[in-house]
């Protein structure tokens, strides 16, 4: 069944689609959240939040080609929220950036100014993110953040090697080119 019959039969309360819903999905919402929050219990909890507001939600949905998309953001602003309400250093800071700021012993090694540096540079790579079209910027962040394969991003998207491929080619091209823009105003 198909996810347009799903959507169909879950709008007319019909429990069995909804389940397979859910079953086709879970992994999707259930990955992102473990992946944004490191913790089982936390992404288990936020896998049964997505499914709740989905079913709350899916009779205002408008296109149900994306419903892989439209799941991967509901479960990714959950884990968000979820993240701040708990830990709202955490929330707005990355792995990466913890990497870079401290050495292996724990140490600060960045000045001030370098923090503020990073901190504007990143800001600068997630506003250029976000500027992207829409298709572009899911498999970028599915591919770069998520650590999904490129198999793994067709078979969520529905999409084949050669769409992934060339939108992921148009995202880091169109990335590439804003930011050069901005760095370029930088150096002036």
């Amino acid at each position: 069944m198909d996810d347009k019959e799903l959507v169909k039969k879950i709008l007319q309360n019909d429990n069995h689609a909804f389940g397979l819903f859910i079953k086709k999905y879970q992994r999707l919402v259930y990955i992102t959240g473990y992946r944004l929050l490191s913790n089982k219990d936390n992404a288990e909890d936020i896998t049964q939040e997505v499914f709740l507001e989905v079913f709350r939600s899916l009779k205002h949905l408008r296109n149900t080609d994306d419903l892989s998309g439209w799941l991967f953001k509901i479960a990714y602003n959950k884990s968000l929220s979820f993240l701040r309400k708990k830990n709202p250093a955490k929330a707005s800071s990355t792995e990466f950036d913890y990497s870079i700021q401290h050495n292996q012993q724990g140490i600060e090694t960045q000045t001030p100014e370098s923090k503020l540096e990073n901190e504007e540079a990143r800001k600068v790579l997630f506003k250029a993110i976000d500027q992207l079209p829409e298709n572009q910027k899911k498999v970028l962040l599915l591919h770069k953040f998520e650590g999904y394969s490129q198999k793994e991003i067709c078979d969520l998207t529905n999409l084949s090697k050669a769409s992934v491929e060339s939108l992921m080619y148009r995202a880091k091209l169109n990335l590439r080119k804003s930011l050069v823009f901005y760095f370029k105003k930088q150096i002036k």
